[in-house]
Parts: C-alpha cells; sequence; structure tokens
C-alpha cells in the first residue's frame, strides 16, 4: 500500500528509491564493500519497491529510502525501518551514509525523519534499534532522537526501543 514515499527535512530529502536510481544504488548498496553490479541494483530496487507494496498503516514489512542531500541533489545514504523478519517484535530502525557525509547530524535528522513517517503515517507502537559495539557515532543518533537504550543484545552491540507513547508525550530518553 505504501508505494511512494517523499518526506523533506531542513537539509534532507528521504524518499522511495525508483528505477531512476539504479546507477546511484549500484554505488550505494554496500557503502562499506564498494559497488554492486547494474544488474544486482535493478535487483534491488524491484525488491525494495515490492516490499513497499506490502506496508499498511500499521504493519511494515520494509521501508529503505534514499537519502538525498538538498544541498547537492547528491545520494549519500540510505535509512528505513525493517520487520521482515516476524521473530522480532518491533520493526528495527536503520541508517547508513556515505563516510564523507558523518559527523554533520545528518543520520540524526534522517532517522528522526523516519520516527516521525513511522509513527504518524504507519501508526507503528514502537520501533527498535540498535549499533554495533564499538560505533559510538550510531549509539549518539540513537539517543539523540530519543530512543531508550536498553543495554547490550544478543549480537554485543547497543540495543534501543522507542514508544509511539514516549515519542509523541516527549518521554523520550535524552542524555
Amino acid at each position: 500500500m505504501t508505494t511512494s514515499v517523499f518526506i523533506e527535512t531542513a537539509r534532507l530529502v528521504l524518499r522511495t528509491v525508483t528505477m531512476d536510481d539504479i546507477e546511484d544504488v549500484a554505488l550505494s548498496w554496500k557503502l562499506d564493500d564498494g559497488p554492486i553490479s547494474r544488474q544486482e541494483a535493478e535487483k534491488q530496487v524491484l525488491w525494495m519497491l515490492d516490499n513497499h507494496k506490502q506496508n499498511a498503516p500499521g504493519r511494515l514489512v520494509h521501508l529503505c529510502l534514499a537519502i538525498i542531500h538538498k544541498d547537492t541533489q547528491e545520494f549519500i545514504g540510505w535509512c528505513g525501518l525493517d520487520h521482515r523478519d516476524r521473530t522480532k517484535a518491533n520493526p528495527v530502525l536503520f541508517y547508513l551514509l556515505k563516510a564523507s557525509y558523518w559527523g554533520k547530524e545528518l543520520a540524526t535528522e534522517a532517522a528522526k525523519a523516519v520516527l516521525d513517517y513511522a509513527f504518524s503515517e504507519l501508526g507503528l507502537a514502537e520501533i527498535d534499534g540498535g549499533a554495533a559495539l564499538e560505533n559510538i557515532a550510531s549509539k549518539r543518533v540513537m539517543e539523540k532522537i530519543g530512543m531508550r537504550y536498553l543495554g547490550t543484545n544478543e549480537e554485543r552491540g547497543h540495543s534501543f526501543t522507542l514508544t509511539k507513547a514516549q515519542y509523541f508525550t516527549g518521554e523520550q530518553c535524552r542524555p
């Protein structure tokens, strides 16, 4: 049902990836591992679009949005929610930015926009998040957007959660 998403923040546009984005997807799909083939990128875009069709208010499968920097119109990363693993109680927030955009509060801005969308438009009740133990910057993003720290998880990473009620009443855990 949720096939096209467009979210605008002060410095970013978060939007559904389209077939016009194949080159950017090929270059950005696995930022840490380098580019993927154009054919693989096309498969990934089709996979994302299929997942988006399955999303509905109160029910999320997977939402992967391109992060576009407004000033440069550059495709700088990904942000979204994943709930393909139904053994997990809640969707999980994720974000990934090109290294040249780290340290500029852009991940925080994107993650906050996804929370707004998830709780307002999708009507989700709770969202989880996580960060690798050594990824202090990502842990700080989770804290800045008000997620409640739960400790370390079974993968030995930082674990967070935030309910819709906490989000809208301002009961988020701010450092």
